[in-house]
């Protein structure tokens, strides 16, 4: 496991970037739902990352032998997922289809699994 310091510099990297690549979708700049995708990246970054240092589940961290994706870099990708769908669905976009908002969902956590394989 890495350092707490290291957790929010990566989280901000994530949600800044995640946002940036929900931007390039017309959907997502209206109303400015890739900034509130970045940010629900940064709190679930954080938020996983955290749980995983109090709990010292350094276990996680192991890359599978084929994908080379771990525990850690998939968990990273469906809190995301998770807390986007949720904020989306249930606050913000109650009225967007179904399909937009598990899109964006998607797309985010995605980027956070992706930048996590390489952090």
């Amino acid at each position: 496991m890495y350092g707490v310091s290291v957790t929010y510099v990566s989280a901000l990297v994530a949600g800044v970037l995640a946002a940036a690549v929900l931007a390039v979708w017309p959907w997502a700049r209206l109303r400015r739902r890739f900034a509130i995708a970045g940010i629900t990246t940064l709190v679930s970054w954080i938020a996983w990352h955290l749980l995983l240092n109090a709990t010292g589940a350094s276990g996680f961290d192991v890359d599978a032998p084929i994908i080379r994706v771990s525990w850690e870099d998939a968990g990273s990708g469906v809190v995301t997922l998770f807390a986007t769908v949720v904020l989306f669905g249930l606050v913000t976009e109650r009225r967007e289809r179904a399909s937009r908002v598990v899109g964006a969902a998607a797309i985010v956590g995605l980027v956070a699994l992706i930048l996590d394989v390489f952090v």
